[in-house]
């Protein structure tokens, strides 16, 4: 099929694309329960999917200079180790990082690993809480390509895109919980867990839904069947239906959004997403937990580049990427931020 032809070009299986929509389908009532909170924040009687994108906390306006960022990152990921450490301080000090904005210069952020010198990443910093965030992102891919680059032959010191999102997300969700953590103000603390909550909503069900929607389509093809257009479009309508439960109004205009993916014009790419967000998780939370010897299996897993399996190499890290249990964990941390947002509201 073509969606086993995808998985084995990025070392995963059949078997971690179905466990993933499985384990997402079960954990589906924590989505809507987050959906049924955002219409109690937002004081709506009628949530549509176009409000789901609004904010329910007034956004701080709060400045960040990039030396607090970067103590705030070097801070947030001292679990990491002191070697994760030192090297963190070289790539800011040594020029590693393009930071500002500039005519003519790219948008957005990136890392690019160069085989041989070091990894060079580009941001366009402008002195926002959400650009730290995207820094230390950043500097996730950078670290892994390091470490890839500094073990492995020149060969296997690339790595697949379903583990390239991993290290990354993995500072992204220290950083996260380094903040909460430290924020004594309680308005504020709701707003850090808010904006986890809506970046698991949109990494891990939202892309587990693209992908359930990839899987149906194709198969229906593979058995013969002429899909048309309304065809597609209802398909894609029921699924927001089942994944936004019915606390959200659930529009007819939303069965045409598939048609504006660009990455459905990549086939199968979306799962990865969702499978990267929930082996950062569960990577973070036993680092965080200080689970024996796991700090040191992380970075080792690192350095491995593409000499593995990408199934295998998430082994290294106690994950079955093929079971649910990674899944089904995400949905539990899911769950337990929604608790602590709600104990804030309540303050």
């Amino acid at each position: 099929s073509s969606l086993e032809k995808a998985v084995i070009q990025d070392d995963a299986s059949m078997q971690v694309y179905n466990s993933l929509i499985e384990a997402v389908q079960e954990g589906l009532q924590v989505n809507h329960e987050f959906m049924k909170m955002k219409k109690e924040l937002l004081h709506l009687s009628d949530m549509h999917l176009y409000d789901i994108y609004l904010n329910p906390f007034e956004e701080e306006k709060d400045e960040i200079s990039y030396e607090e960022a970067k103590k705030e990152i070097l801070e947030a990921l001292k679990v990491l180790g002191e070697a994760y450490q030192e090297k963190l301080k070289e790539a800011f000090e040594n020029q590693w990082i393009d930071v500002y904005e500039k005519e003519n210069k790219r948008n957005g952020a990136y890392s690019m690993g160069v085989y041989g010198v070091h990894p060079f990443v580009l941001t366009n910093f402008v002195h926002s809480k959400r650009d730290v965030s995207t820094i230390a992102h950043e500097l996730g891919h950078s670290m892994h390509s390091y470490y890839a680059s500094s073990s492995q032959n020149i060969i296997n010191a690339d790595y697949t895109i379903l583990v390239a999102e991993v290290a990354s997300t993995v500072n992204e969700i220290l950083l996260a919980s380094y903040q909460i953590e430290k924020e004594n103000n309680t308005k504020k603390k709701a707003i850090l867990l808010y904006e986890l909550l809506e970046m698991i909503r949109a990494t891990f069900y939202r892309q587990t839904m693209f992908a359930q929607f990839e899987k149906q389509v194709h198969e229906e093809v593979e058995k013969g069947t002429m899909l048309s257009a309304d065809d597609l479009c209802n398909k894609y309508h029921k699924l927001n239906q089942i994944y936004f439960g019915k606390e959200v109004e659930v529009d007819k205009q939303i069965q045409y959004e598939w048609e504006r993916i660009p990455h459905f014009y990549t086939p199968f790419y979306v799962y990865k997403y969702a499978v990267g967000i929930s082996c950062a998780i569960t990577i973070a939370m036993n680092i965080l937990n200080k689970k024996p010897g796991y700090q040191e299996k992380y970075i080792e897993m690192l350095k491995q580049g593409r000499a593995k399996k990408s199934i295998d190499l998430l082994k290294m890290v106690d994950i079955d990427i093929e079971s649910k249990v990674p899944y089904e964990n995400t949905v539990m941390f899911f769950k337990e931020k929604m608790k602590e947002l709600q104990e804030c509201i309540k303050k």
